[in-house]
């Protein structure tokens, strides 16, 4: 699922990508499907192929966001686009103007009364050593409440590692607009339920578990996210997967969560299927790990019947 562009309270969906959780969490893409982990012969990322006998669905498998500058061989994609009656990307949140006011009401409700000190005392020299590594106060993210902290630490650990969450998917819409293709979301979503319900309805445990992990990948660096983005750009698909899923497993311990992303894994599937009724080639863009999972994407197009190529076989 990718939630990325929206503001204030809605940075919950985009600040904890690297938010792990101390728990057991349900996490279905957990086991991947090896015979589709397979690494690319074509320059750049990797494609797998959705055909029948007169529609194919060429999918580049992404990560939620790239460094900013890294550079990726595009020609494949380009190619690609070229005659292609549609770019399908994932689904989308969006709220709307008139939401700002509630969504500044419940970034509120993520302050607290107790010092954050006081409210996860086992977590306080943490907490210490990460302010400082980030160049921050020693009273800063006091006001706010665990899951709230972890937002706000992660906001200021994306800027850090100058991760950004528009890319690869405004390259690939900018490719598409230049030749014309239109672009459409496998689903369409109202962001405000969703984002009331992560606020309003969290644990205490599962807020205090989020900034737990939020604490464990700032400690850990940057280097398993840059080594996974650079397997991706040079289409090593074992190597892209490697990389940090904590935003899965956070959001999944969050209210409603669960039931989100299986919506979004059925209307991405249901979007494929519909586009294989069209004659012709189109584009998709959808998570590399949500692709290549069990039961995931791929997995659930070959059970429909469709035929899926991956990277390594012969490209057409």
């Amino acid at each position: 699922m990718t939630l990325k562009h929206a503001a204030l309270a809605l940075g919950l969906m985009a600040l904890l990508p690297t938010a792990a959780l101390a728990q057991v969490i349900d996490d279905p893409e957990a086991t991947v499907v090896e015979a589709l982990v397979v690494n690319a012969r074509l320059p750049g990322p990797a494609w797998w192929k959705v055909s029948d006998a007169d529609t194919t669905i060429y999918v580049l498998g992404t990560l939620a966001s790239l460094p900013k500058g890294l550079g990726w061989d595009t020609s494949v994609l380009e190619r690609r686009l070229d005659g292609a009656f549609a770019l399908i990307m994932p689904p989308v949140g969006r709220a709307g103007l008139t939401d700002i006011p509630a969504l500044l009401r419940l970034r509120g409700k993520l302050k607290s009364d107790v010092p954050l000190d006081q409210a996860a005392p086992e977590l306080a020299p943490r907490l210490a050593r990460v302010r400082t590594q980030l160049g921050k106060a020693p009273d800063s993210y006091s006001e706010w409440s665990p899951l709230g902290a972890g937002m706000m630490i992660g906001l200021d650990y994306q800027k850090t590692t100058r991760l950004d969450g528009g890319e690869p998917d405004r390259t690939v819409e900018r490719l598409a607009r230049k030749r014309k293709v239109k672009s459409r979301p496998a689903g369409v979503y109202k962001a405000m339920p969703m984002v009331k319900a992560v606020v309003r309805e969290h644990s205490a445990e599962a807020g205090r578990l989020c900034l737990e992990g939020m604490l464990s990948e700032v400690e850990a660096g940057t280097a398993a996210t840059q080594a996974a983005a650079r397997a991706w750009a040079e289409g090593n698909v074992r190597g892209a997967i490697a990389g940090p899923r904590n935003f899965q497993r956070c959001m999944r311990a969050m209210p409603g969560m669960a039931d989100m992303q299986q919506r979004s894994l059925n209307d991405e599937v249901n979007a494929l299927a519909e586009a294989m009724k069209t004659p012709g080639h189109a584009v998709a863009l959808f998570s590399i790990r949500g692709l290549v999972a069990e039961d995931g994407v791929l997995d659930r197009l070959r059970a429909r019947g469709f035929k899926v190529t991956t990277p390594g076989d012969t490209p057409g």
